[in-house]
């Protein structure tokens, strides 16, 4: 275990999950201001990557594989199983760049960014 990584891990969950130790909507992190966010989840797992484009790799697989268990999920507990929510597909927005691996390509800009020569790869 690297310990710098595992410190770095849980500083982030405790921003992520306002666990700043203070009251009111704004907060100091290490010098930092950081406005709070309301959710009624806590986070409790950080995925580290080496690279922008794998981070983005990383997050459409999470994204993907969550949508196929949670549509297999309600298959197999509901006698309708005609129409279970499905969710496959990723927007690009333009002049957005996300990397350099086939995934992040793949919701880079289709028309104006620099991967427009890999289109219908």
């Amino acid at each position: 275990t690297h310990k710098p990584a595992v410190e770095l891990a849980g500083r982030l969950l405790q921003m992520v999950n306002n666990d700043f130790g203070a009251q009111g909507t704004e907060s100091s992190f290490d010098g930092f201001e950081v406005e709070k966010m309301q959710h009624d989840y806590v986070l409790n797992k950080v995925f580290l990557s080496d690279s922008g484009s794998i981070s983005v790799e990383v997050a459409m697989k999470m994204a993907l594989q969550y949508w196929f268990t949670l549509q297999n999920d309600q298959s197999s507990h509901s006698n309708n199983r005609t129409n279970p929510t499905r969710k496959t597909k990723f927007i690009s927005l333009r002049n957005g760049y996300h990397g350099d691996t086939f995934g992040a390509m793949s919701v880079c800009d289709p028309v104006n960014g620099m991967h427009s020569m890999f289109a219908g790869v």
